[in-house]
């Protein structure tokens, strides 16, 4: 490769006689002006013959030093053919990058053809479908899954009805400073005008989900606000769930209700859903260079179908999180903490798993046909853990001491569990403890136990310090102790007698802070800060931080549209749910809780749909 007009072999051999005359020139030069060496003496004895031999020697030796010279700077610019370089990087492509061989006219089985066809039968697949049909478009749905899926249960909305049925006064206006929380905590790399779609039009898409939910029988909740003792990562009640006599706690389990209630309805009103049909490739016309206009996919039998959109193909695919090179490229730090956890296999009924939903389909399929990455980098992924214990909200951080195996404190703890779980990733063996005493029932007149809804119109209801008290004892998780030696002793066995003795100095020193009202180490707030003296005392041990599902993926503008390298949107091609790119960065971190229901899987989806019906 030649830089200047200077091939990499002229330099080499340019720096070789560069070198031999520097050789040349010290050899020649070694001594004193007007002193004769040895070597002259002996030359002018011998005559020109003698002069020619030992110019040819220095010559010899010079050359020899040269190739010397020329081997290093060979060795240092050209590493060995393992190693890898930046150049090397931008050259070799990853697995998923290779597009299959086209699956030909001849092996497609049939065609089918609508206004829109919908890829998943997650949250977004299901909503845009329904959203669309139910604003007048033709649409077909067809999901490699055996059924509806769907995990969690928090929608977050700004605006609905049923807030205002519960005195919640939340509007954009008032969503401001919430929202700019985020997108700082995304040092702002994430498409605001994208979330400004979400915060605009949240409330109107929830208010049509609620109707949609309580036709097929469920009630609608809203959970508690998380309410930061700073001021700086709180919200209002803005976490709608859904939950049916049967099953109250919506929080963990109205995603997979709410999937089936959009299956239900879809079909009801005349929609198809083909499930175990896997998509394997988009046809993207003039090739690959213009508009989207059939998806092929695999039925169970091995069969394909070619599905025809006349107006769209709409990706709601999932996640890519079980594809180990995928991880590797696009969430490298996600990969570097889970490889040994990730089950790198694809399973489309994936749920309840934390350790990978899915292989990354539409993702793929995208980029084959043209489509561009996502900008932000790396994909951020959802962790949450951090030190367990009695925790003040449903997201909470235990808000007490937090210890590391060394009996060190290691952060202000009065964060929510995302914040806190990342911060397990960085402790030593991501090992973290908790300890506190039984008066810490008593720091809150009512506690608000998991899957608590304003009004308490699922059925459970706010516990109190007792109720606490006997919970603590009865988990299996917990240990108790009436000294504060006894429980170390039980929470570090196996660590050495120092971390033992740093734990307990650290308690003490804690404790020191809460009575004098400031904390010199971290400066948690005072109003949470409490005395851990009275015994009985708890414990408990945390090891790493759950890993529920990596984001985003192709680029995406406002309207839902893959995008090619230059932000040019690809006719007829969109996607949304989890896949849709640039929508979170750094890491999805539930200061707004139920966000990606509530946007990716509702907001953005149910827009979508009225807009290709209008198209």
């Amino acid at each position: 490769m030649k830089k200047n007009g200077i091939s990499r072999r002229d330099f080499l051999k340019g720096a070789a006689a560069g070198a031999a005359s520097v050789a040349a020139a010290g050899l020649l030069g070694a001594c004193a002006p007007g002193e004769a060496t040895a070597a002259e003496t002996q030359a002018a004895a011998e005559g020109a013959s003698g002069a020619a031999a030992t110019e040819a020697a220095t010559t010899e030796a010079a050359t020899t030093q040269a190739a010397t010279v020329a081997e290093t700077t060979a060795s240092v610019s050209e590493p060995a053919p393992d190693v890898m370089t930046a150049e090397k990087m931008a050259e070799v492509k990853w697995s998923f990058e290779v597009a299959p061989d086209p699956i030909a006219d001849d092996q497609i089985a049939e065609t089918i053809e609508h206004d829109v066809i919908v890829i998943g039968a997650g949250m977004s697949g299901l909503c845009c479908a329904v959203s669309a049909q139910d604003h007048g478009a033709d649409v077909l749905l067809f999901s490699a899954s055996s059924v509806p899926y769907a995990r969690g249960g928090s929608n977050h909305a700004i605006g609905s009805k049923h807030q205002k049925e519960m005195g919640v006064d939340y509007t954009p206006e008032l969503a401001r400073r919430m929202v700019k929380v985020e997108q700082v905590s995304g040092t702002y790399h994430m498409d605001k005008q994208k979330w400004a779609k979400w915060v605009n039009h949240s409330g109107e898409s929830m208010d049509w989900m609620i109707d949609i939910m309580e036709a097929k029988g469920l009630h609608v909740g809203l959970e508690a606000p998380y309410l930061d003792p700073d001021g700086v990562i709180e919200t209002l009640p803005g976490s709608h769930n859904f939950y049916s006599d049967d099953q109250p706690l919506g929080v963990f389990f109205g995603a997979p209700l709410c999937a089936q209630a959009y299956a239900d309805t879809f079909v009801e009103r005349g929609g198809e859903i083909h499930y175990k049909t896997v998509a394997k490739q988009l046809i993207r016309e003039n090739n690959n260079t213009g508009r989207v206009s059939a998806v092929v996919a695999q039925r169970e039998d091995g069969s394909y179908v070619k599905y025809v959109g006349r107006k769209a193909i709409v990706m709601a695919t999932g996640d890519f999180s079980t594809d180990a090179d995928m991880m590797a490229k696009y969430s490298p730090w996600v990969y570097e903490h889970y490889k040994d956890k990730l089950r790198f296999e694809t399973n489309y009924d994936n749920q309840f798993i934390y350790s990978g939903l899915m292989p990354g389909d539409g993702q793929k399929m995208g980029l084959w046909v043209g489509a561009a990455w996502q900008r932000t980098f790396p994909n951020p992924a959802a962790i949450n853990g951090g030190a367990a214990g009695p925790a003040h909200a449903i997201i909470s951080n235990f808000w007490g001491i937090n210890l590391d195996i060394n009996g060190r404190r290691y952060m202000n703890e009065c964060t929510n569990f995302a914040y806190g779980g990342m911060a397990v990733l960085q402790l030593p063996e991501q090992t973290a403890f908790a300890v506190w005493s039984q008066d810490y029932a008593y720091t809150e007149e009512e506690w608000e136990p998991l899957g608590y809804v304003v009004g308490e119109g699922n059925g459970i209801k706010k516990a109190s310090p007792e109720d606490m008290i006997a919970q603590w004892d009865a988990a299996q998780n917990y240990v108790k102790a009436d000294t504060l030696e006894e429980l170390i002793d039980q929470l570090y066995e196996g660590y050495k007698d120092e971390a033992k003795q740093t734990a307990l100095a650290s308690i003490r020193h804690y404790s020191e802070c809460a009575k004098n009202g400031y904390d010199d180490e971290f400066q948690v707030n005072p109003d949470v800060l409490h005395p851990i003296e009275n015994g009985p005392f708890y414990g408990t041990k945390t090891t790493g931080s759950t890993f529920l599902c990596v984001f985003g993926g192709l680029r995406t503008n406002d309207k839902m549209q893959v995008c090619e390298e230059d932000d040019t949107p690809i006719e007829g091609l969109y996607n949304v749910g989890t896949m849709t790119g640039d929508f979170y960065a750094n890491s999805y971190n539930f200061v707004l809780p139920g966000q990606n229901l509530g946007a990716c899987c509702l907001t953005l989806p149910y827009m979508l749909g009225k807009e290709l019906a209008e198209m």
